[in-house]
């Protein structure tokens, strides 16, 4: 009876810490120190945030990189590669004035943040053949909506060849990602167009992904995106049907992460199995 009697004064007694909760934030200085506490105002310089050691700190704008509510309420050292699982995108942006670069084999690539909703990617290599001129796989990417538990974004990427007769490809798309940076899913879906120049087409079909990303720890994510395509078969681009799935993990620290994945790759009637296909090394700066 006394123990029942207790329950609610117990509750009571919690509200304040559930509430103190709910107000702390990470500070993330630019040069990667992190602190936790009650930030008195964001737009504040220099920004006053009593940690939860109890000690007073004060850092200038300049110094700050962003201001962010606790996940779940605990602290995680966050993905620095949240903009992407190996091949498909995320609807995440880099953030302005916020660069990575990626090698996958002998395969670069550079990701700029141009604006916190906007992402330029330049990857591959230019070519040249016969005189002929390809451009590296050029991709932007911007978010239309964004909240702490969903965000949308649109975007392209495409390659083109400078030659006597000048051609392109595209893949525009439209990405959702839902949930926080260490638990989500994404879904996309996008287009194929193509051709010489002044002869627009539209391949028929679809092009979709779907992935899902857990993060177990400070420093170990597990992730699993799926690629396919519907109805290209019978067009001109004429790709086939088919599903490929990425299981993979990535180790990460502040600005370095590492990617191990495998493949299953299937026409729908055989499945290839099961194999290591890759790595793929990414820092940011």
């Amino acid at each position: 009876m006394i123990r029942f009697l207790l329950a609610p004064l117990a509750l009571l007694l919690a509200i304040p810490t559930l509430q103190a909760q709910d107000d702390l934030r990470r500070v993330v200085l630019i040069n990667g120190d992190v602190y936790v506490g009650v930030v008195e105002d964001e737009t504040a310089d220099p920004v006053t945030i009593r940690t939860t050691d109890g000690i007073e700190r004060r850092f200038a704008q300049a110094e700050i990189d962003f201001i962010a509510p606790l996940i779940r309420g605990r602290f995680f050292r966050t993905d620095p590669v949240k903009t992407r699982f190996f091949l498909a995108p995320t609807a995440r942006t880099l953030g302005a004035g916020e660069f990575r670069g990626d090698l996958t084999y002998f395969y670069p690539s550079v990701t700029a943040g141009l604006s916190d909703r906007v992402d330029l990617l330049g990857s591959g290599f230019v070519t040249f053949s016969n005189g002929n001129f390809a451009t590296p796989l050029i991709g932007v990417k911007g978010q239309v909506y964004a909240s702490e538990s969903a965000q949308v974004a649109l975007g392209a990427s495409t390659v083109i060849l400078l030659a006597d007769d000048p051609a392109f490809g595209a893949i525009p798309y439209a990405v959702a990602t839902f949930g926080d940076e260490t638990r989500a899913f994404s879904i996309g879906a996008g287009g194929l167009i193509g051709g010489a120049a002044g002869e627009l087409e539209f391949a028929e079909g679809l092009v979709y992904g779907l992935g899902a990303e857990t993060q177990i720890n400070n420093g170990v994510k597990l992730f699993v995106e799926a690629l396919g395509t519907i109805g290209l078969s019978d067009s001109s681009a004429d790709v086939g049907e088919g599903l490929l799935v990425l299981p993979g993990v990535r180790f990460f620290g502040d600005r370095f992460a590492f990617d191990l994945i495998g493949f299953i790759a299937t026409d729908f009637e055989n499945v290839y199995g099961f194999a290591p296909v890759g790595a793929r090394a990414s820092y940011g700066f």
